[in-house]
């Protein structure tokens, strides 16, 4: 059983917010017991009209250090940080604006999950996250080349998750799936590779190819996945087959059940593809990054019998078709197919 000391994340004056409506509890590290574990004790209750005077001292020169219980912290993310986004999207301001903060915001929680030993509950506050992305998607007519933009390229696999999600998201929108299954999707993409919390980074990490013994811990991913939304009880069916099974490939080579074509979930199907465009597309110690065209051809070329080719060749598309909008028709030439060509051959 988990110690209480699990729930409790430390926090700094940074964390303050004084648009912030409502309390909290301030604890902290009081003494450890008999059995070397940590114990937490009430230091104030922080509200907005004392928020100079905890800021003072918390960013006082006596080296004390700061807790928020992981309940306290869940209300924070839903009933502040989130519904902060979704009103600022009403209000008006610019949907690409809201989706960047909402990006940041997304990787924050899951960071909060890769790297704390608390709970699995705050997943939950994704959901509403993500339901905010999805209106910044539909009102600010958001092609996938800007959130490519917008996400970060290391690998992190907190970043991978949000980075999947959002990608997800970006493509089934614009493949008009219905709204419902957009989020969906999306939320399957973010939880899909969850289970990387318990494989060392340094596996993760590894250049070059894995052994024999590193592959069967790399094998164990996704039932780990499956396992930790089967024991939250919250997901539906869906989602527990793009967790289990975004390692299928589409010739029926892939793992843990050599699954081919159609075998595979549809949903499943999508965030493989996501997956390794993601994967592609960020640095790693051994070589830069991929362009996104460069990721694709890579994929289109190079990895035969990997991917469900009709949605692959839709995505190849549906960047292409952003890249020649951007560029527009050549001066003089309206008709000139400018980089559209280029970019779909790739």
């Amino acid at each position: 059983m988990d110690s209480i000391a699990h729930f409790y994340r430390q926090i700094n004056s940074g964390f303050l917010k004084i648009s912030c409506g409502q309390g909290f509890e301030i604890s902290y590290l009081a003494e450890y017991d008999d059995n070397d574990q940590p114990l937490f004790r009430k230091f104030l209750g922080y509200a907005p009209e004392n928020h100079e005077k905890i800021k003072k001292m918390m960013d006082g020169d006596d080296c004390m250090e700061f807790f928020i219980h992981e309940t306290d912290l869940i209300r924070y993310y839903k009933n502040f940080k989130i519904k902060q986004l979704a009103d600022s999207l009403k209000s008006g301001e610019s949907p690409k604006t809201v989706l960047k903060s909402a990006y940041l915001l997304n990787e924050q929680i899951i960071k909060e999950y890769f790297e704390n030993t608390g709970s699995s509950r705050i997943l939950r506050t994704l959901e509403e996250l993500i339901a905010v992305i999805q209106d910044c998607m539909a009102q600010g007519k958001v092609e996938f080349i800007d959130v490519f933009l917008i996400t970060k390229k290391d690998f992190h696999s907190y970043t991978h998750c949000t980075n999947t999600e959002m990608y997800c998201m970006a493509l089934t929108n614009k493949l008009n799936m219905k709204p419902e299954a957009v989020r969906e999707i999306g939320l399957g993409g973010m939880l899909f590779s969850i289970g990387k919390k318990s494989i060392p980074y340094e596996l993760i990490a590894k250049n070059g190819e894995l052994s024999p013994e590193d592959f069967q811990i790399m094998r164990k991913i996704p039932s780990a996945i499956r396992k930790i939304l089967n024991d939250m009880k919250c997901y539906s069916e869906n989602i527990l087959k793009m967790a289990v099974e975004h390692r299928e490939k589409y010739y029926g080579t892939g793992y843990p059940f050599q699954l081919m074509g159609d075998q595979i979930s549809l949903f499943a199907r999508v965030v493989s593809i996501m997956d390794v465009f993601g994967a592609l597309t960020s640095a790693r110690a051994n070589r830069k990054a991929f362009t996104p065209f460069a990721a694709v051809n890579e994929m289109k070329n190079n990895m035969t019998g990997h991917f469900d080719t009709r949605i692959l060749t839709n995505f190849i598309k549906i960047l292409a078709d952003a890249a020649a909008a951007k560029v527009g028709p050549k001066k003089g030439n309206p008709s000139a197919p400018g980089s559209k060509q280029t970019a779909a051959s790739a």
